[in-house]
């Protein structure tokens, strides 16, 4: 027969002897809403000895809690300081990566009047904790209290003093919703449960080293019950479970769980779950609230957490009246579960035994063989500390998807109380054994030790047992179920993630204590192994299959940030056994990656902005204020020629491009042929000519006309830095001209790259751009220059200087339109000021296919920048300029988004599926220069100063982002 607690009762002649209900109540009361049937179950523990060994969870294994543990205070703080459950990211996919995205808050408030503050209660704890260590280490030593009467009054001082702080913290909380006093509300009745008075020190002595804990643990769960949020237990973090987990993965609503327990009686919660109920009996002991709540309590800012909270409960009863129950009503029980439910929870079993044989007969039998293909069983192990010898005779034709669960506390270790698979063996019908049939191979671990659970009256308790390891699993598989639903058709496959992710403990691999692990949520709904996922490239026909090394593990080295929408995902997919896949999202960005690759460190970084930012203070006439900031080196001299006309050539170092093969000279170039009225010239070189070509004297480097970082024009600043070409002609005596292309192309040089880096962008296609600029400039006066331009810039499979791994995705490139409006004026004294805006629009070509293409109206854009110049600050000749920028981005838009994912949620069919997402591209990135020049020796060197500092938005560019100072001194000879 089965049978609650460990309490043995004959039953109808027709059952089986000796069953046990997997779950022990404790010894004494939790919480002072304990049902009559738990205190009958506590008071005759001590009389079942002779059917079964008696759990019993205090003394040696309450210890740990706290004294080695210490899990409310220490090491595994069930509250928050070192399970961090309630905030952080939630890396369902690849650990450090933001697989599912969206904002999470895992931490659901009611409404509590004079609840403390949150921030305030874990450091609450720490203090309290250390307070109570301190008096249970004199209770420990104290022996009677007629041998020493002094040590106990000062106990009960101690005690006195953890009242006083108690209530100065939930004092308020604990007269709002009970309408007394702290001391009546709550301390009082937990003194008088526990028979303590701390008026009385000799009422101490009558409490064993269990009792007293047991009494600091029931301090902490009642005043947590006035926090206003849901309880957080130390088996959360021993399974890398957190509430936000469940946010972001689903809650379990299209998941069925089964419940063959004690019928849910008084936890409203509980019963709102439940969608179908059948049984012998209405009987109950708060057992079956208790297994329940793990897997589906509500997260409402009170109370047990379930790991599935809207999962629906299917549920029967299979105990009469006398707490007892048969074969034939368990296999009643399960046959209707399994029709309705994909996992079945099954917290019962018989004493000496970790799985019996007569459990094939239950899945052999009509009722329940024909439901084995869509429903995983999972089995709590035992409370009997046993380790099971016997094989059984074992029905392979009817073989169940099942998993029997053990007990750990909350170290990892195994229970004293739990059963444990040995190397018994599952039997052929011949009586062979291969190693893949034993027992352990279907077995594994779970917290099982004093699990805050409900007790079925709206309250919480605590009860040890294997009846509550199994639960944790049960509500695991009941995620899987949620977020990849068919695999309630292939429930063996479920079965093999929940093993293969399970923490090996115990000897290397399986073993006969610990059998697969330790069950790892976090791990169960990730990928058991990233290397074998594959995703699938649409070429407009047909899906094609794809390796996912070709996909960064991580996306900290390209500037993608702007493409890093909570919409925009691509899909991988992990091949299961059966036939069967399962999906998982990854952000696009992931599959991205821009112009950027650094892969040497801070160093090389730093020497980048001096690349990028090498200036020469030049003094062009003589005059302070005809000087300025450039990455030219202007003072080269005319050239002679037959021709007669003014030719002059400058250089400069070139730009660097760090993570890229340098092509050409090191120097980039420019050479000008103009008339000698200078009317006319033409311009030819190689290099950043986005400067030259801008027609603005003001913005002289191409910092300032870089996408990342500058406000001049980036557009054209995409398409510059190799050969470019312009020519600009005086309309009359006011207004100039110009016009002129330009052209980018970057190959990666991974000589200095990592294996990953040379694996994941090898097929990538070199980065190409080409752009032409039309723009005039007209003198309004002596002091006030204006311009306007318009560039068009087109990128070869890249869109906005970002490619994808994927050649579909960008393959056909885009085109980027740009109207550039600037204005500069000299405020007089030396000073000047210059502004720049340009308002851009990028779409994709018209006509052809690929992946991901701007929706119609395009990507708009916006940059700007203005800077202050200022000559003659502290000498003559002496200059500075300090200029703020936004750099480009995306005001509004959308891309259409091509990729294959699962098209049918119940089914697991996939497909093609186009989505339109909006770009956010986050916060406007700002930034800040400051450059200051100065000759020295009558011009013969420089002395220069600079800074940078980015003031908004985030960038995944290291580079582009924090703070940035330097000096340079330079002599010549």
């Amino acid at each position: 027969m089965f049978q609650r607690g460990n309490v043995m009762k004959i039953n109808r002649a027709s059952l089986l002897a000796g069953s046990i209900l997997c779950g022990a109540v404790l010894p004494a009361p939790a919480l002072a809403q304990t049902t009559a049937a738990q205190t009958s179950a506590a008071s005759a523990q001590g009389t079942s000895a002779a059917a079964a060994k008696p759990v019993q969870p205090y003394y040696r294994n309450i210890r740990p809690f706290y004294r080695n543990i210490r899990p409310f205070w220490g090491d595994v703080n069930p509250f928050y300081r070192n399970i961090r459950a309630f905030w952080g990211d939630v890396d369902p996919f690849y650990r450090n990566i933001r697989a599912f995205w969206g904002a999470v808050d895992p931490i659901v408030s009611a409404q509590v009047v004079g609840a403390p503050a949150y921030d305030k209660v874990g450091p609450f704890w720490e203090d309290l904790g250390n307070d109570w260590s301190a008096l249970s280490a004199n209770w420990e030593t104290a022996g009677t209290y007629a041998s020493n009467p002094t040590k106990y009054a000062a106990i009960a001082t101690q005690l006195k003093g953890i009242v006083t702080k108690s209530e100065t913290m939930w004092g308020k909380a604990v007269t709002a919703e009970t309408g007394t006093s702290f001391s009546k509300g709550f301390a009082e009745k937990l003194f008088t449960r526990f028979g303590i008075d701390p008026n009385n020190p000799a009422s101490l002595a009558a409490l064993t080293p269990a009792e007293q804990s047991h009494f600091f643990i029931d301090w902490y769960d009642g005043l947590m019950g006035y926090s206003g949020t849901d309880h957080a237990d130390h088996w959360m973090k021993t399974v890398d479970w957190t509430p936000s987990l469940t946010q972001v993965q689903g809650d379990g609503k299209d998941a069925v769980i089964g419940l063959l327990d004690f019928v849910v009686a008084g936890d409203q919660d509980i019963r709102n779950n439940v969608v179908a109920y059948d049984g012998v009996s209405n009987f109950t002991n708060g057992h079956g609230a208790g297994v329940a709540s793990l897997m589906v309590a509500a997260h409402d800012g009170k109370g047990v957490m379930g790991i599935a909270p809207e999962a629906s409960v299917v549920a029967f009863n299979p105990f009469d009246e006398s707490g007892t129950a048969g074969w034939e009503d368990i296999t009643r029980g399960v046959a209707m579960l399994s029709g309705k439910a994909g996992v079945v929870n099954m917290s019962l079993g018989t004493p000496g035994w970790t799985l019996e044989a007569d459990w094939s007969k239950v899945f052999s039998s009509p009722g329940v063989a024909a439901n084995l293909k869509s429903t995983v069983f999972i089995k709590a192990a035992g409370n009997d500390g046993i380790t099971q010898t016997q094989n059984i005779k074992w029905d392979w034709a009817n073989n169940p998807a099942l998993l029997v669960v053990g007990s750990v506390d909350p170290t990892g270790k195994i229970s004293e109380f739990s059963n444990r698979p040995g190397e018994a063996c599952l039997l052929t019908g011949t009586g062979a054994c291969s190693e893949q049939n034993k027992l352990k191979y279907r077995f594994v671990v779970a917290p099982g030790e004093l699990i805050l659970v409900s007790d079925d009256q709206g309250g919480v308790t605590r009860q040890t047992g294997t009846s509550f390891s199994a639960p944790i699993v049960a509500g695991t598989v009941a995620l899987l179920l949620d977020r990849w639903p068919w695999l309630a058709g292939n429930p063996q496959a479920t079965v093999d993630i929940i093993t293969s992710t399970a923490k090996d403990l115990g000897a290397p691999g399986v073993d006969g204590v610990y059998g697969a692990g330790l069950i790892d949520v976090e791990a169960a709904q990730s990928p058991k192994s990233f290397d074998q996922l594959v995703w699938y490239q649409w070429d407009g026909k047909k899906p094609t299959e794809k390796s996912v090394d070709s996909v960064q593990k991580t996306v900290t080295q390209a500037d993608t940030s702007k493409w890093d929408s909570k919409d925009m995902f691509f899909y991988t997919f992990e091949r299961l056994a059966g036939g069967s896949q399962r999906d998982f999202a990854i952000p696009l960005s992931s599959k991205l990656v821009d112009q950027t690759l650094y892969v040497n460190g801070a160093n090389e970084q730093f020497q980048a902005y001096l690349y990028d930012r090498m200036v020469d203070w030049v003094n062009t006439s003589g005059t302070p204020t005809k000087g300025k900031f450039t990455n030219f080196i202007t003072s080269a001299a005319p050239v002679q020629n037959r021709m007669g006309l003014n030719l002059s050539m400058s250089f400069a170092p070139r730009s660097a491009a760090f993570g890229f093969s340098r092509r050409g000279v090191a120097y980039q170039s420019s050479v000008r042929l103009a008339t000698p009225s200078d009317k006319f010239g033409v311009r030819v070189g190689y290099g950043d000519g986005a400067v030259l070509l801008g027609g603005r004297e003001s913005f002289g480097l191409f910092s300032s006309y870089d996408s990342r970082t500058g406000g001049v024009n980036p557009v054209l600043g995409i398409a510059s830095g190799g050969a470019y070409a312009g020519a600009d002609v005086a309309l009359d005596g006011k207004t100039t001209l110009t016009i002129g292309g330009t052209e980018k192309t970057l190959t990666r040089d991974w000589r200095n790259a990592s294996v990953l880096e040379n694996s994941l962008y090898r097929d990538v296609n070199r980065y190409k751009a080409s752009g032409v600029n039309i723009g005039v400039t007209h003198r309004v006066n002596e002091a006030m220059v204006v311009s306007a331009s318009y560039t068009r810039v087109g990128e070869r499979s890249a869109l906005l200087g970002v490619q994808s791994l994927d050649r579909n995705d960008l393959g056909h490139g885009s085109t980027t339109e740009g109207a550039t409006f600037g204005l500069d004026y000299e405020l007089g004294h030396g000073l000047s000021v210059a502004t720049s805006a340009t308002v851009g629009r990028t779409q994709t070509s018209n006509g052809s296919r690929q992946n991901l293409a701007v929706s119609d109206g395009g990507l708009l854009s916006t940059a700007s920048e203005v800077a202050f110049a200022k000559a003659g600050i502290f000498g003559r000749m002496d200059r500075a300029r300090l200029s703020v920028s936004q750099a480009m981005h995306v005001e509004s838009g959308s891309l259409d988004y091509t990729v294959i994912k699962v098209v049918d949620r119940n089914t697991g069919e996939i497909g093609p599926v186009t989505e339109k997402i909006g770009v956010s591209a986050g916060k406007r990135p700002l930034f800040t220069e400051f450059l200051y020049g100065a000759p020295i020796l009558k011009g013969a060197g420089e002395m220069s100063a600079f800074g940078r500092f980015q003031l908004q938005g985030t960038s995944q560019d290291s580079l582009n982002s924090g703070m940035v100072v330097g000096g340079r001194f330079r002599m010549g000879f």
